[in-house]
């Protein structure tokens, strides 16, 4: 039985759910913005997917809740992406030269404390 205030552990890979809110037992559904990015629809944490089915990155800024028209939810399609840091810390350049480098995650706490300290 989960308990009020009940912290949950983020998994490195991404199950298309918010990750700040998972941290705090809820879970928020991130809906596709009109800037391609999943944004949540409680928080306002944006992840972007930087390459399909492997990396997924958390943006250190937050939506704004301007959504597509029609709506997309993460969790809906089939999730495996691995918690990256973003590759820079503007918006994504998806130019076809780019390196793929990525940093990712190596713990929940890792995650959380990113979350608490990065994200604007």
């Amino acid at each position: 039985m989960k308990h009020q205030n009940e912290k949950w552990k983020v998994d490195l890979f991404w199950n298309g759910y918010c990750p700040e809110c998972w941290l705090k037992g809820k879970k928020a559904r991130m809906k596709l913005n009109s800037d391609d990015f999943f944004e949540c629809e409680e928080s306002g944490l944006q992840i972007v997917i930087t390459f399909p089915n492997f990396f997924v990155s958390i943006l250190k800024f937050r939506g704004k809740g301007e959504w597509r028209s029609k709506p997309d939810y993460a969790h809906d399609f089939p999730r495996n992406d691995m918690l990256c840091y973003p590759i820079t810390d503007n918006v994504p350049n998806f130019d076809s030269k780019l390196k793929i480098d990525y940093e990712q995650f190596i713990s929940s706490e890792e995650i959380e404390n990113y979350i608490k300290t990065q994200i604007k």
